[in-house]
C-alpha cells in the first residue's frame, strides 16, 4: 500500500525516525522568568503573521538537578518538614520548589499520526504467544500513517485539479443485468 502513494507521501518505516518522533520532551516551568513565543496565525485570505507572546520558561527535566533545600525552624513547624526539594533555573538561577512546578504530563491522543511507521515486528521465540497481538498493534499504526498520506495526497490533487469529478461514482450493484 506504501508504494502506491507518490514519492512525496510514502511513509518511511524506521525506527530511529520513529522514536525522534514520538519523543515527549518532559519539562518543569520556571515561576520567575518567562520566554518570548510566537505562534504563526494564517486568516482567510491565506496572509500569515506572527503573534507574539509571553510564557513561562519550560526547562527540560535533563536539564534540572533536584536538592533538598533546608528550612528554618518556623517554617519547618509549619510545614511539618526539615527540608523541601527544589532546583535551580538554568536560565535565571532562582529557586523552584518542586512542588510549586509539576512536571508537564505531555501526551499524544490515540489517533496522533507521525509520517513514520516503526519497522514490523519480528518472531521470535520470546514474543511467539503475543505475536499477533503485536502485529496488530503495528498494522493499526501502518494504517492510520497511510490513510494520512492518502488524505494528503487526495487533497493536493483536488487543489491542482479541481475538485470536481468528470463522473459521478456510482456504488456496485451486485445484480445481475
Amino acid at each position: 500500500m506504501n508504494t502506491l502513494l507518490t514519492s512525496k507521501y510514502t511513509i518511511p518505516i524506521s525506527d530511529e525516525l520513529w522514536e525522534q518522533r514520538i519523543y515527549i520532551q518532559q519539562t518543569r516551568t520556571c515561576k520567575h522568568c518567562s520566554s518570548k513565543q510566537y505562534r504563526t496565525i494564517t486568516d482567510e485570505k491565506g496572509n500569515s503573521s506572527k503573534e507574539y507572546f509571553e510564557e513561562w520558561s519550560k526547562i527540560p527535566l535533563k536539564e534540572i538537578t533536584l536538592y533538598e533545600d533546608r528550612v528554618d525552624h518556623v517554617v519547618a513547624m509549619l510545614i511539618g518538614k526539615k527540608s523541601r526539594l527544589s532546583w535551580d533555573c538554568p536560565l535565571c538561577k532562582s529557586v523552584n520548589l518542586v512542588e510549586d512546578s509539576p512536571i508537564s504530563n505531555k501526551k499524544y491522543g490515540s489517533n496522533a499520526t507521525f509520517g513514520v511507521v516503526y519497522e514490523k515486528p519480528k518472531w521470535n521465540l520470546a514474543v511467539r504467544s503475543s505475536y499477533d497481538k503485536i502485529c496488530m498493534k503495528w498494522l493499526t499504526v501502518f494504517l492510520r500513517e497511510i490513510d494520512m498520506g492518502l488524505m494528503a495526497f487526495q487533497k493536493e490533487y483536488f487543489d491542482q485539479h479541481g475538485s470536481g469529478m468528470k463522473e459521478d461514482i456510482r456504488p456496485i450493484s451486485h445484480e445481475m443485468k
